[in-house]
């Protein structure tokens, strides 16, 4: 049988690209640039597993010849409750008219606290389902270059906000902060079990997560969901927030965070809190790129722009332009280009080479 990914992707070119990135991640070059994007054959939370990986070798080849630092993955996408589903709850399924849910485990902090998480091998679980389908799509492409990203990864303040009821959570945090810190330390060392449990079982091949897309090679740490930030004050997030971050960058070896609402005001405590922080996206106009200068020393920047909620820029490689020609040659990116946008093709022929 031969190897389909290789039959698909120039295998000279994936090694380039593969030394180029992990020479960006030392320190070199000002951006990166990657168009992974197709909504053909798009598979993520398809949840029929057959199909998943049906649509997945699919979209693999459509994607094949996109320009930038594209490398073939392997989603495994099983839904925004992948964290929460250990700790019990019950599963609203997906549907046409709705996306999946999970309705809380618990409604008092105390109920909290009494939870036991089930293990993250649990075979059953989203961790262990993404390594068999992992595993079951490069036997199907008989190939040992496919890489896998993370189901989707929350972080603490996420998942706990999802197994404790999230009204009775933020509460918590004012009216009994010693056991919130206790739940959050709970919580804490499940994900990172289950991060570890990824690393291990993916034998290497492990180069991110759902969320942003981009070329991270295990080494690097972890990539995770912060989208809890915008929702806390800069005290409170310092205080419950920021002890976790560090627990689990210390784990990991270094960090990426994602989060795509206004975060800005807990830049100072991300900047002194001592973390490898590899990266982090921003959104914006939510968060914009001189809130986050700070950062510029330890952090690659993950630029996005919602363009409805802003009446500067035209598009999003307007935008990235924008970034590459005004803004400080301190500040490094990594640019993801949308595969609907008007210019695409042409911004990236006019700033990237292979």
């Amino acid at each position: 049988m031969t190897d389909r990914i290789a039959s698909w992707y120039n295998t000279d070119i994936l090694s380039a690209r593969e030394e180029h990135a992990r020479r960006f991640w030392r320190g070199e070059g000002r951006y990166c640039m990657s168009m992974p994007f197709c909504s053909t054959h798009w598979y993520r939370q398809l949840f029929d597993e057959e199909r998943m990986l049906t649509e997945a070798a699919r979209w693999l080849e459509a994607i094949a010849g996109n320009p930038g630092m594209n490398f073939p993955t392997f989603y495994a996408d099983l839904g925004t409750i992948t964290t929460a589903k250990y700790w019990g709850g019950k599963v609203r399924p997906a549907t046409p008219d709705c996306n999946i849910f999970i309705a809380p485990a618990a409604e008092t902090l105390e109920e909290a606290l009494a939870l036991t998480p089930l293990p993250v091998d649990h075979p059953h679980m989203d961790a262990a389902r993404a390594i068999r389908l992992y595993q079951q799509l490069c036997t199907r492409l008989d190939s040992d270059l496919l890489w896998l990203r993370t189901p989707d990864f929350q972080g603490v303040l996420n998942t706990a906000g999802m197994v404790l009821e999230q009204e009775e959570f933020f509460v918590s945090l004012y009216s009994q902060p010693d056991e919130a810190h206790t739940f959050l330390e709970r919580i804490c060392s499940h994900l990172i079990d289950f991060g570890n449990y990824l690393r291990t079982a993916s034998a290497g091949k492990l180069c991110g997560g759902t969320w942003p897309d981009i070329f991270f090679p295990p080494e690097l740490g972890m990539m995770w969901t912060e989208d809890m930030m915008p929702l806390l004050s800069a005290p409170l997030y310092r205080e419950f927030g920021i002890p976790a971050v560090q627990r689990m960058d210390a784990a990991f070896g270094g960090c990426c965070l994602h989060c795509c609402g206004a975060w800005g005001q807990h830049v100072p405590a991300l900047r002194t809190a001592g973390l490898t922080l590899r990266a982090v996206e921003f959104h914006y106009p939510l968060t914009r790129i001189e809130e986050i200068a700070p950062l510029t020393e330890q952090s690659v920047f993950l630029p996005f722009i919602i363009l409805d909620q802003q009446t500067i820029f035209r598009s999003q490689t307007d935008y990235f332009r924008y970034l590459i020609e005004e803004t400080d040659p301190a500040y490094r990116y990594w640019f993801n280009v949308t595969e609907d946008t008007p210019d695409a093709q042409a911004f990236l022929a006019e700033f990237w080479h292979d």
